[in-house]
């Protein structure tokens, strides 16, 4: 071979990396899928893991809707998809060792420190892909010897000349730092809908239908079907990367009476507003969609007390956020 030839083949060597590179690192971040590469999850997942196949962390904490040995039950179970899937309490996870999992899912933790939403947002910053649930992370912790009381943050020590009025419950104080949970979810909390209106077992609440058909998370769903239970009314914030894939159709403006605000500080005292007639209830952010928000439980999709059971919004999720 002359030198010419071997010159080009290496060259070329190192062309095929630099693709091979980026190709790992637009699959990484979420900005390309797995999926639009023949065999490229199996690759991918056995190149970060060892064995070709993704593992679900369900972190759970103290409080709030969903069940995680349930959810754990329908993730792992041989009917829906059969999955890797830990669980683990809040109070376990560090910087350390989430980076193990390739996706977390939050739910039955209302109470999280604030120290705890910093290590989810490192986490997704990290590559990891994270999918929130409903009222998880709406309620401080108390602080302990060495730790100091979480606290909210207020409108006026986020914006120049706004209200001594609270944000939200994942808009806190971190010593005189600001975290924006927030913003990083792309929604605010108010509440669970069985706190504002009376909710019967069994009753249909609402319709889920979904606004972008097209989405990984909803494609190829039934455009709209029932659902019963308790939920998180949340509403989407203005920024430029959230998404609103599914919401609720209530079937009248959902109304937030000033009765069911007792421990909410962030809704301003005695005050009624109509929140309209479609709730946000799937809602993704972030580049590469790496972030969703359910405003439900992921387990009640399936669970007996639904009119309707709906296996696939679960397998969406899965295949959604971890291979589309």
């Amino acid at each position: 071979m002359d030198e010419k030839l071997k010159k080009n083949v290496f060259h070329l060597g190192i062309l095929l990396i630099l693709i091979v590179v980026l190709i790992f690192t637009l699959v990484f971040t979420g900005i390309l899928s797995c999926g639009q590469i023949p065999g490229g999850c199996e690759i991918y997942y056995t190149i970060i893991k060892g064995d070709g196949q993704p593992v679900v962390l369900i972190a759970y904490g103290e409080g709030g809707i969903g069940d995680s040995q349930k959810l754990e039950a329908v993730l792992a179970g041989r009917e829906v998809l059969n999955a890797r899937v830990k669980t683990m309490n809040m109070d376990r996870l560090t910087y350390g060792n989430v980076t193990e999992y390739q996706m977390i899912i939050v739910e039955g933790a209302r109470k999280i420190c604030t120290d705890k939403l910093k290590v989810f947002m490192y986490y997704v910053n990290a590559g990891g892909r994270l999918v929130w649930t409903g009222d998880a992370g709406t309620q401080l912790c108390d602080g302990t010897a060495g730790t100091p009381l979480d606290t909210y943050l207020k409108d006026k020590e986020r914006n120049e000349g706004g209200k001594d009025q609270i944000i939200g419950p994942w808009a806190r104080k971190d010593g005189d730092k600001q975290v924006g949970f927030d913003e990083f979810l792309g929604i605010d909390y108010i509440g669970n809908r069985c706190e504002f209106s009376e909710c019967r077992k069994g009753e249909v609440a609402g319709y889920i239908q979904s606004v972008k058909g097209d989405h990984k998370l909803v494609y190829g769903l039934s455009p709209s079907f029932p659902y019963s239970g308790d939920f998180g009314i949340v509403k989407l914030r203005n920024e430029s990367d959230v998404r609103l894939v599914a919401a609720l159709d209530y079937g009248t403006s959902f109304l937030v009476q000033a009765k069911g605000t007792a421990g909410k500080p962030w809704i301003e005292e005695g005050k009624n507003y109509s929140l309209g007639q479609k709730l946000p209830f799937i809602v993704s952010s972030g580049v590469g969609d790496r972030v969703a928000y359910y405003a439900a439980p992921i387990e009640s999709f399936v669970s007996e007390e639904q009119p309707q059971k709906n296996r696939a919004i679960v397998e969406q999720l899965y295949y959604g956020m971890l291979y589309k």
